[in-house]
Parts: structure tokens; sequence; C-alpha cells
């Protein structure tokens, strides 16, 4: 009986080690992960000092609430006010300028990258002698697109890994797909109509630059339930005037100029659009960046002018959906500038 006892207390004892053992191989894992571009990024641990030189994923960073892993971030931070006006609310590092920008959406120093001791950096673009010399140093290197939906939930879940926010990048994925639902079941229901054509004009003047087919705008568009003239696969083509009197839109939606651009132009003042006043813009920019979750925010905005939200207040539906992205704390500082 007693040998019983023994063998008995000796299988729970192996058992027992085994399972911490099993435990210990769990939580030491390899993080892996494999960029846009295809390049592998595999790392011991989540990610503690974060250099991120990509603005939508700074964005995405704030998202998960991990803003205190950010040691670096790119310089139109500062100097693009559509950035700085709202982030100065939500953290005092960029309200007073401490954080470091070793680069820009486009550029990066090495040197100032390096000396901010890294252990993870996010970028757009970056040379490839850079990428090759920081890997070399074993600082990986991250590279995102956020050009299409699909991009945007496969670097959300991503860098939520890498950053050890996965719990919370599934939360806002999850989010995002059954918001997405939500808007596909309000578009279906106007499917008996024609949908609305909309010409989308980007900022700065440049009411001839308009979106293709192959772009995070035109997904925004298709989201809400209304069609893009520009047949074009290109992302951003250029356009004349007589093309788009011929296109002749229902709507013109822009991004951050105003209408009297349009208004002003009398060749363009037989555009259904123009003539009956539909006019729109998606503005102050940072809250429908579309190469965000916040795409979310354009789709709800743009249904609401073409179709009209029954018993729904658009604006109130963005807060809401800010106030998801965000988290409560900081997105109700940032919708008191909505």
């Amino acid at each position: 009986m007693m040998r019983l006892l023994y063998l008995f207390i000796g299988m729970i004892f192996v058992t027992s080690c085994s399972n911490s053992t099993d435990k210990r191989s769990e939580n030491t894992k390899e993080i892996s992960v494999t960029d846009i571009q295809g390049n592998e990024i595999h790392i011991s641990k989540p990610a503690e000092r974060i250099v991120c030189l990509f603005d939508p994923s700074v964005d995405v960073i704030y998202m998960l609430q991990a803003q205190d892993k950010l040691v670096g971030i790119p310089a139109e931070t500062y100097f693009d006010n559509e950035l700085y006006d709202y982030y100065k609310h939500i953290d005092s590092r960029i309200l007073n300028k401490q954080l470091a920008t070793p680069g820009s959406n486009e550029l990066a120093n090495l040197e100032s990258i390096i000396q901010l001791n890294p252990d993870l950096v996010i970028a757009q673009q970056l040379p490839e002698s850079i990428v090759r010399t920081l890997q070399q140093m074993n600082i990986p290197v991250y590279i995102a697109a956020a050009a299409r939906y699909d991009d945007l939930k496969k670097e959300m879940n991503d860098i939520s890994l890498l950053i050890g926010k996965e719990e919370r990048g599934k939360q806002l994925i999850t989010y995002a797909e059954n918001k997405i639902k939500e808007l596909d079941e309000r578009t279906s229901s106007k499917k008996d109509s024609l949908p609305k054509t909309v010409y989308f004009t980007w900022a700065n003047g440049r009411i001839f630059s308009t979106t293709g087919r192959n772009s995070m705008m035109n997904d925004c568009l298709d989201l809400a339930g209304v069609e893009n003239v520009c047949p074009s696969e290109i992302d951003k083509p250029n356009i004349n005037p007589e093309t788009l009197i011929e296109w002749n839109p229902d709507m013109i939606v822009m991004w951050n100029d105003s209408p009297d651009l349009f208004y002003n132009k009398k060749e363009l003042s037989g555009i259904t659009a123009i003539q009956q006043k539909q006019i729109h813009n998606l503005i102050p920019m940072f809250f429908y960046n579309p190469h965000t979750f916040k795409s979310l925010c354009a789709a709800v905005a743009i249904n609401n002018w073409a179709y009209g939200s029954k018993g729904k207040d658009s604006k109130e539906e963005i807060k809401a959906i800010l106030l998801e992205l965000y988290g409560e704390n900081t997105g109700k500082e940032l919708i008191k500038y909505l």
C-alpha cells in the first residue's frame, strides 16, 4: 500500500514538473511575424523600446495602449498640425516635444536610431542599407504599408504580437470586423436603388488628384456603400476637368480643403454634386485617416452624407468608434476636438 502511495506521489511530482516546464516553454516562446515585404522578424520577448517612423503605425501603438514603449516617432508628428494638435492632448511627451524624431515616413538617420537603443523599429520606407545595418546589430525592423484594409488587420495583429499586446489587438480586430458587418448590412438595405457616385479629392488644393480602385480610400468608399467614379486601378491618379465633368458625380468628398475650390470654377458648374451643393469634407483629418482603423469613421461619415442614417447621429457614432479604438481615457480626451 505504501509503495502505491509513493508511486502516486511520484507521478504527481513528475506531472507537476512537466506542466511547469511546458508553461516556461510557452512563456519564452519566440515571437515571429512576416512583414509586407516578406521579411521575417523574430524576437525572444515583446519589444519595450520602439522607434516608429510611420505615422499610421504610431496610431496603432496608441490604439494598442502601448505608447509608453515609444522612444522615437516620425518628425511629422511635430511639424504636421494634423498630427501634433491631437497627439499633444494624449501624450505630454509630444506636447513638450520630448520624444526623439530620428526620421520621418520617408527618411531615417541611422545614428539617431541606434542612439535610442531600440529593440524594434517600425517604418514604411527605409533604405536597404539601413535595414541591413540594424539587423546586423540585432535590431529587428518591421516594414508596414497600411495600403489596403487587409494590411490594416495584418499589421494590427503583427504589431500587437511584437509589443506584447496580443489580446488588445484581437479585441480591436474583432471590433473592426463587427463594425464592417454592421455597415455592410446598412448599405445592403439600399441595394434596390443605384448607389450614389462619389468623387474623392486629396488635400492641399489638389482637386484633380483622386483615388483609384486599388487604394485604401476606395475601400472606405465601398464600405460606405457608394461608388467611386474613378475607374482607374492607380492609387492616386491625376485627371483633367473634362474627365470630372464626364464622370458627373452625385457627391464630392474632400480631404481637408474648402469646397470653394470647386464652386469657384465656372467650368465645373454643371456637375450634379456642385449644382446640388453635395460637397463634403473629412475634417479634422486625424479622425478619418483611411490608413488606420479610423477608416471606419470615414465610412460612417460618407454613408451618412450619401444616404442619411435613420435614427443615427453620425457624429455620435464616430465618437463611439473612437472610444473603442483608443480606449475610454484616451478616447474621451480626443473626442473633445472632433
